[in-house]
């Protein structure tokens, strides 16, 4: 299995951690941002994570990804059909409003992007969020509001989210807020850090393993 993805990106984040979860061996093709061809070429639009099955072909929708990938239903994935999915999801956009306001300008100086891509990716991003110097300027107002979040989300961490067994929904969680440990002097609440990093060890995740490889 190839799996290609964008090292920030919470929906790529997703597969990596369902992988590492499973043990499942893979290709790790790290694409830079301003590559159009490749994901266009393998499914038709510029989206990622893909994962190439091989003769099963291409699926770019994560969470397709890692329901032909969890064949065991190890992660609950029923309970994507239940109401708690409503507020994950709601619990999701608030979280991502506001972490990509933060990091995207920390984002573009990691390793995984180079000047091209760095140029590509911040013109693009700025036409929806605004430009990046504006919101750093902001970080409070969003700083605020992320911790309002996390402030509820602690109300529903037991050892996972609303359960005692990882399931689906902490892949979902943590994917989004694992961007935060790159923000300068950020820090999670005691019981928030160390949730994500139950979820770290459960998946084997290694945030940048692609650039400290030899």
């Amino acid at each position: 299995m190839k799996l290609y993805h964008y090292v920030h990106c919470p929906f790529c984040i997703r597969v990596r951690m369902v992988l590492g979860l499973l043990n499942k061996p893979f290709d790790s093709i790290v694409l830079p941002y301003n590559d159009e061809s490749t994901p266009v070429n393998l499914t038709g639009v510029k989206m990622l994570p893909i994962m190439d099955f091989g003769d099963e072909g291409h699926f770019n929708e994560s969470l397709d990804i890692i329901a032909k990938l969890d064949s065991d239903n190890i992660l609950q994935n029923e309970k994507l059909d239940s109401d708690q999915r409503v507020l994950v999801e709601e619990l999701l956009s608030a979280i991502g409003s506001n972490v990509h306001s933060l990091c995207m300008p920390y984002w573009i100086w990691t390793p995984e992007f180079n000047d091209e891509s760095r140029k590509y990716f911040q013109k693009k991003k700025e036409v929806k969020r605004g430009p990046f110097n504006q919101l750093v300027h902001k970080r409070e107002k969003f700083l605020s509001e992320l911790y309002q979040i996390l402030s509820t989300l602690e109300e529903s961490v037991e050892e996972y989210y609303m359960s005692n067994s990882l399931s689906i929904f902490d892949i979902m969680i943590a994917s989004h807020l694992w961007g935060m440990y790159i923000y300068p002097e950020f820090q999670f609440s005691d019981k928030i850090h160390q949730y994500l990093q139950r979820v770290k060890r459960d998946c084997r995740f290694d945030y940048h393993v692609d650039f400290w490889k030899d």
